[in-house]
């Protein structure tokens, strides 16, 4: 198990924490991104991403973006993924992120290419694009969103309105 939830809000176990973010996550195919910077303020933008088993998530846009520059400037970043309601005001199901954000080089590059492949298999098959992507070069690039710390909601599994607060522990290295 690469990471752990320790639990800052709510008892819900931490295992069955886990699994019920990443089956959200896994449910899910578009994040909301939210960065800042110093002189455009805050922005938020859509991406579709892929996640792997360390609680990272990756998504693939141009530099010259909004969020890409701020991403340049402060590697801080807030992300939420949810789940349409069948009816408004119920059955909640979302996860809101923080963490660290930036551009994926060498072999995070790789790992991100892994990922996003594996969940959108026809993504990058053109053997120059792929190098691209690995190289760094071009203006568009694979990024990299290390969650930190995530609040969910689940109300058909956890219940109505139980907001549960986790803190993402890593091994050393990781």
């Amino acid at each position: 198990m690469p990471y752990r939830l320790d639990n800052i809000q709510g008892d819900w176990p931490a295992g069955e924490l886990r699994k019920g973010v990443e089956g959200l996550l896994a449910e899910s195919m578009v994040l909301t991104l939210a960065t800042a910077g110093p002189e455009h303020g805050p922005h938020a933008n859509l991406a579709f991403y892929a996640f792997d088993d360390d609680l990272v998530l990756y998504f693939v846009s141009e530099r010259s973006t909004r969020h890409s520059l701020h991403l340049s400037e402060q590697a801080r970043a807030a992300a939420t993924v949810f789940l349409p309601p069948p009816v408004f005001g119920e059955q909640l199901r979302g996860v809101q992120l923080i963490g660290r954000a930036g551009e994926a080089w060498g072999h995070q590059a790789q790992a991100a290419l892994t990922a996003y492949q594996g969940r959108y298999p026809s993504f990058a098959q053109d053997p120059q694009v792929r190098d691209q992507f690995l190289a760094g070069g071009g203006a568009v690039a694979l990024y990299r969103f290390q969650v930190e710390e995530l609040t969910a909601v689940d109300e058909p599994h956890f219940g109505r309105r139980n907001y549960l607060r986790a803190r993402v522990v890593r091994e050393a290295g990781s």
